[in-house]
């Protein structure tokens, strides 16, 4: 498993009306430094969130050591009751 770091992230869905929103796939997406097959400070979207917990989130491929997040995703977190670390309250 790939690991690395993700600065200035955030949690973002796939857009699909033909699904619940408890089915849409979450996944990372920030400036990504430490990994193999991207430059240090390149953006990417990851795939699918398998964990996501004490700051550390897992997906199919990397284990990504989650650092600060981008500044309007965190404050909608806030706003909205969830902690960024461990999901909703």
């Amino acid at each position: 498993m790939q690991k690395a770091k993700l600065e200035n992230w955030r949690v973002v869905g796939i857009d699909d009306p033909y699904k619940a929103p408890e089915a849409i796939s979450r996944l990372l997406q920030g400036e990504v430094y430490g990994h193999p097959d991207f430059t240090d400070g390149e953006t990417v979207t990851s795939s699918t969130i398998i964990s996501l917990k004490h700051g550390f989130a897992e997906t199919k491929n990397t284990k990504y050591e989650l650092g600060h997040p981008e500044g309007n995703y965190a404050a909608w977190c806030i706003k909205n009751g969830y902690n960024i670390w461990t999901g909703p309250k």
